[in-house]
């Protein structure tokens, strides 16, 4: 994948997606079944890492891409893909869905863009979810562990995640031994 492609990709993906990075993911993970230049298990870490990671999941996962195609500077191309898109729609529709948000045809564009949106993230998720659990059930552990640890022993947050790491890396270091 080229530069531009690279750029086009998530530009395309981002111009004409409603709903978040959940729905982008969708986008890029049913272009990724199609083209298949990414190993399944790999570009699931790729999800796994763009979701654990702070801030918007379009971004993270753009920027994980980009460096898998094209390194450092296949990652800022992907991002610029992703986000230039959402910024010129709201800096120019803005002004103008707000003037014209007591209008049924408008009102009814986003009660469908709502409606398509909630399918396309419940077919993501359930997708994954049964891949995970079908390949990989064990990765749900470190995600129940952290849950119990906050919810039954009320430890902070980010203690209970930095503890759970800190297994997840003893457990890698015993297995590879």
């Amino acid at each position: 994948m080229t530069l531009f492609e690279l750029f086009f990709f998530f530009f395309r993906i981002s111009a004409v997606t409603f709903g978040g990075g959940i729905v982008i993911l969708g986008m890029v993970q049913l272009d990724q079944e199609k083209r298949k230049d990414i190993d399944p298990n790999e570009f699931a870490d790729i999800v796994s890492l763009a979701a654990s990671m702070p801030g918007p999941i379009a971004v993270s996962l753009s920027w994980l891409m980009g460096k898998h195609y094209k390194g450092l500077i296949g990652s800022f191309v992907a991002v610029l893909g992703a986000i230039l898109p959402p910024f010129i729609i709201v800096l120019i529709l803005s002004p103008l869905v707000l003037k014209y948000s007591h209008v049924t045809q408008v009102q009814g564009f986003f009660n469908g863009v709502l409606a398509g949106t909630g399918a396309i993230i419940t077919v993501v998720v359930f997708k994954n979810v049964r891949k995970t659990l079908s390949s990989r059930w064990w990765n749900f552990v470190p995600f129940l562990l952290v849950i119990g640890l906050i919810g039954g022993l009320r430890m902070h947050p980010l203690l209970a995640m930095a503890l759970v790491i800190a297994l997840q890396f003893a457990r890698e270091k015993v297995i590879s031994i």
